[in-house]
């Protein structure tokens, strides 16, 4: 079931620490889909939320995605797009506007618009980068596919002879903007989520967020003081725990697995931020923000599809898809749509009768996971989508 705001404050009793916290997991989401809409500014990436609050603004991911419908870009006309519910982080919404049949086809996405690791300039930066990371998996290469997609100028078009995108392409603009108005991440993308600014080892310790926070090398530094970690992801760990009801170390685990995939990947794809988000700190350090900002993103609306390359060749690639990534968990219910690949589209499907006014739904429990983590229930819908169930 989704908690709601009383649920969570009650799953807290350090309320001075923790408190704060909870509610900000479902009225951040609120309040964020009242801010100042994230845009991509003359190619900057700008993934702070403006602190202008605005009545009149919808969710930010909503408007990317009616932006890609009323342009005609997907057809989705048995679909009625809303705001997401603040307890959705960005997700939900989606619901059928009449009856929909089992099989039918309830939206109709052009693969140009996707995010695929099968495609010609990912594959290039992957196979560079590969070389260059610590540890690379799937999270780098579809991290750094969204990174090409959003900065096609920062590719190498020596790499690959099509890796260079046209960035005057109506699709790649699109794309750009969709990617842009991806507003929620994985619990911690945003220093809400770790209490307001009074309280220590919480938001006012962390730049960026709290994926780019602390280093492999913290248990060392902060051994002397009986911290088994950074003392801000040790406290999150505590805080992440007594949200999902889930075990402490196994929440600390998550949280430090998260992190070292991050820096394992992070300085291979500093150089596809060709222009970063405007905040304090050196050119590198903005878009090492960036990069973890764009991973937690791209994670918590990944999928797998089986999907053709430009060789014509089929294969099981992982991707980030207009429409799905914004659908809402089924909560154990059984998802009501699919994925399938169709040529130059990809189509969501109806697996059953869907009638009027139901909301559609995908398994984010079924959704790729990072290499090693073994999480599972509240912790992972909360930790990789941002979903709080418990």
């Amino acid at each position: 079931m989704i908690l709601s705001s009383l649920a969570l404050t009650a799953l807290l009793p350090f309320s001075t620490a923790f408190a704060p916290s909870s509610l900000s997991l479902q009225s951040r989401t609120h309040t964020h889909a009242k801010a100042g809409a994230k845009v991509l500014r003359s190619k900057s990436f700008i993934l702070s939320v403006s602190t202008h609050q605005d009545e009149n603004v919808n969710d930010t991911d909503t408007m990317a995605e009616d932006i890609l419908v009323d342009q005609g870009k997907i057809a989705a006309p048995k679909l009625s797009f809303n705001p997401s519910p603040p307890e959705g982080r960005g997700k939900g919404g989606i619901q059928a506007a009449e009856p929909i049949a089992a099989l039918e086809v309830m939206a109709r996405i052009p693969r140009s618009l996707i995010i695929a690791t099968c495609d010609s300039p990912a594959k290039a930066v992957a196979a560079t980068a590969e070389m260059e990371a610590e540890n690379f998996s799937w999270a780098a290469d579809l991290c750094a596919a969204t990174l090409v997609a959003l900065f096609p100028d920062s590719t190498d078009g020596n790499a690959n002879p099509n890796a260079k995108a046209n960035p005057d392409d109506d699709c790649v603009s699109a794309k750009q903007s969709w990617i842009a108005g991806w507003e929620a991440g994985g619990w911690g993308t945003d220093g809400a989520d770790l209490g307001p600014p009074e309280v220590n080892w919480g938001s006012k310790c962390v730049t960026g967020s709290l994926l780019s926070t602390g280093s492999d090398n913290d248990k060392n530094v902060f051994a002397k003081f009986r911290f088994p970690c950074h003392p801000v992801i040790f406290r999150a760990g505590t805080g992440l725990a007594m949200l999902t009801g889930a075990d402490e170390q196994d929440s600390l685990d998550a949280l430090l697995l998260r992190g070292k995939t991050y820096r394992g990947m992070r300085d291979a794809l500093l150089t596809l931020v060709e222009t970063p988000s405007d905040r304090k700190g050196s050119l590198r350090e903005r878009r090492a923000w960036d990069v973890a900002d764009v991973l937690s993103r791209m994670l918590a609306r990944a999928t797998t599809l089986q999907l053709g390359d430009e060789d014509g060749d089929e294969e099981m690639a992982f991707a980030v898809v207009p429409v799905h990534e914004r659908l809402a968990h089924c909560d154990g219910k059984g998802e009501n749509s699919k994925l399938v690949a169709a040529g130059d589209d990809v189509l969501l499907v109806a697996t059953r009768d869907i009638s009027s006014g139901e909301e559609i739904t995908r398994d984010y429990a079924m959704a790729p996971r990072l290499d090693g983590d073994t999480s599972d229930g509240s912790l992972r819908l909360l930790l990789q989508f941002g979903l709080a169930y418990i």
